[in-house]
């Protein structure tokens, strides 16, 4: 059903684009467009590109250009250098701090430091079976369960191409769901195996991240279908040689994107929550002492009381949040600069393989370790409270501000579909949306959400980020390390995304930042 809708919509929506956007070519544009007819469809035009985005021939014009230019970001060759080699450093020294230090910072000079700590991650056989199967099995779910397909922006490389992408999402995570329920209820995987092997899981996605990534630089360089290369070595390894890397119809960038970290992330703090309960449960048997009965179904089914903390509880709801977010949202990925824009190379590639389900996580490897210690972390009632409705709040104006912005582009293309994934949240989408009409075609938003700030998916996401570690209390850093990166990367594209706005839109934008002035916090900044 949302296939046909989506088909029936994007019919409409593609009439209606090609009248409206007839009204805005002049003679000389059209002229311009029929002198460039003679072309392949695979070449396609800047008037066919117009067309197909509502926008301008010059928009259009604008954006191939800046689409083949080379700009050097994170300091160049060196800069990447300098990340490629250090952040698999880092991650390998804040988790054995974690592991066997109580998460205190050490020495990353100390030669003990890493002679006792290494061999416990060196990769294992059954670590290398969990996370390639897991990788295969959302590559085979990907390109075979149901789901809706969208059409991604126009790729000036690919003469004004639109992609499709299949998103079922939803589909893979409720089999995901099911089957890991099944697995472990039934002996044949525990979940807790996940956090019994984390290190070793971790490195076998560290090492198969840089073999990806060395991988797709040299199949693009072979085959030609290398893109904005630079010329440098280091910088096109780190930045990605091929812009839109498929395997049959699934989207390997958006897969890797979408499908891999969070629902890594999910079950490793899903194994640590379920590894808690066991552990609280053994201790009370120990002391002698009854488990409690919860009664389900008016007595006809007993289950053990959850014995997981309130703080592993609040990192599972966390992270159920955000991959089910990903999930139920997919069909508005294909439009985001990372699909668009992006090359699929050492930062998407090593990130999301490994950086995202393995960094981001420290918070709950830190909880645990303290439980296993038996030093848990404890806070007060109205503490605990505090941040659960502050993690909540703070996500729905993530998931909304997100949802207005994505629907909003849909809406001017004619892709938008309404889909009934679990949750819909009330002002997701925006009936009658205020805008700043641009010369070069595009609408900024300026309703919903965004007639406050620039950036209110950014806000939210950081404060949803601190509560990861305020809910780990204050005597280890390493839990902070997600909010200061996340930080540190969107200060970076807050501050790329201003510069190309400004040069795209010029005057526009600047009427834009007049009518929404504050970045982040109204009245404020």
């Amino acid at each position: 059903h949302d296939r046909m809708l989506l088909q029936t919509e994007r019919g409409m929506g593609s009439s209606l684009r090609h009248r409206a956007t007839k009204r805005k070519l002049s003679a000389e544009d059209v002229s311009s467009s029929r002198s460039l007819s003679s072309t392949s469809c695979e070449s396609g035009s800047e008037a066919d590109i117009a067309i197909k985005t509502g926008g301008t021939v010059e928009g259009a014009k604008k954006d191939a250009a800046r689409d083949s230019k080379v700009m050097y970001e994170f300091g160049g060759p060196l800069g990447v250098s300098a990340l490629m080699v250090g952040f698999p450093i880092l991650m390998l020294y804040f988790y054995l701090c974690l592991a066997f230090h109580r998460g205190h910072l050490q020495n990353p000079l100390s030669q003990e430091f890493w002679a006792n700590g290494l061999p416990t991650i060196v990769p294992t056989y059954r670590a290398t079976m969990i996370y390639m199967l897991f990788n295969v099995f959302q590559l085979f779910t990907a390109a075979t369960l149901p789901g809706v397909t969208v059409l991604g922006l126009p790729v000036p490389s690919l003469g004004g191409k639109q992609l499709e992408y299949l998103c079922n999402g939803v589909a893979t995570w409720y089999v995901d769901l099911v089957l890991v329920a099944a697995l472990h209820f039934t002996g044949v995987f525990p979940i807790t195996i996940v956090i019994d092997e984390v290190g070793p899981i971790m490195s076998v996605a560290m090492i198969w991240g840089i073999i990806v990534t060395i991988g797709c630089y040299v199949v693009g360089r072979v085959t030609g279908r290398d893109h904005r290369m630079s010329g440098s070595i280091p910088y096109d390894l780190f930045m990605g040689a091929i812009l839109n890397p498929r395997i049959g119809n699934v989207d390997l960038k958006m897969w890797n994107e979408i499908r891999i970290p969070w629902k890594l992330l999910f079950f490793v703090s899903l194994s640590a929550a379920v590894k808690d309960h066991e552990i609280n449960m053994a201790r009370e048997l120990q002391a002698g002492l009854t488990p409690q009965v919860w009664p389900l179904f008016g007595g006809m089914i007993e289950m053990n009381a959850i014995k997981t903390s309130a703080p592993l509880l609040f990192m599972l709801l966390a992270h159920l949040l955000y991959v089910n977010a990903c999930m139920k949202g997919e069909e508005c990925i294909p439009t985001t600069w990372d699909i668009f824009y992006e090359k699929w190379g050492f930062m998407l590639i090593f990130w999301n393989f490994a950086g995202v389900p393995f960094s981001y996580c420290y918070s709950t490897l830190y909880l645990l370790n303290r439980s296993l210690a038996n030093e848990p972390i404890q806070h007060s009632k109205f503490y605990t409270t505090f941040l659960f409705v502050t993690l909540l709040l703070a996500y729905y104006v993530w998931d909304t501000a997100n949802s207005q912005k994505n629907r909003f582009r849909m809406q001017q293309r004619g892709t938008f579909v309404e889909r009934k994934t679990f949750p819909q949240l009330p002002w997701g989408t925006l009936k009658k949306p205020t805008y700043v009409q641009t010369k070069h075609g595009n609408k900024l938003l300026t309703g919903g959400h965004w007639r406050f700030v620039r950036k209110p998916h950014y806000t939210a996401d950081l404060l949803m980020a601190l509560s990861w570690g305020l809910i780990t209390g204050f005597d280890s850093l390493i839990p902070y390390f997600y909010v200061v990166f996340f930080t540190t990367v969107l200060v970076h594209r807050v501050g790329r995304d201003e510069i190309h706005c400004q040069s795209k839109y010029g005057a526009d934008f600047d009427e834009y930042c007049r009518q929404v002035p504050y970045m982040f916090i109204p009245f404020i900044f």
